[in-house]
């Protein structure tokens, strides 16, 4: 959860909006505690949407989101 928050806060940062207009906390976090059995690109994104995150926020946050969970998985 840490790494996810620090990657979308950073990406947030980068394209210069707010952190919850990127996802939502609540998203990040939910996909955090439940996550997929394999934290791959589709299997994330599957996830964010059925969290209610909308294509182009599922499109900016995957790759930051699947690298955190992949590394909290090893």
């Amino acid at each position: 959860l840490s790494a996810a928050r620090a990657g979308v806060s950073e990406l947030a940062e980068r394209l210069n909006l707010p952190q919850e207009n990127l996802i939502t906390p609540d998203t990040v976090r939910r996909l955090c505690w439940e996550p997929p059995a394999d934290p791959t690109p589709d299997a994330i994104a599957t996830t964010l949407t059925a969290h209610g995150a909308r294509p182009w926020q599922i499109e900016q946050v995957t790759p930051l989101l699947t690298e955190a969970l992949q590394a909290g998985a090893e």
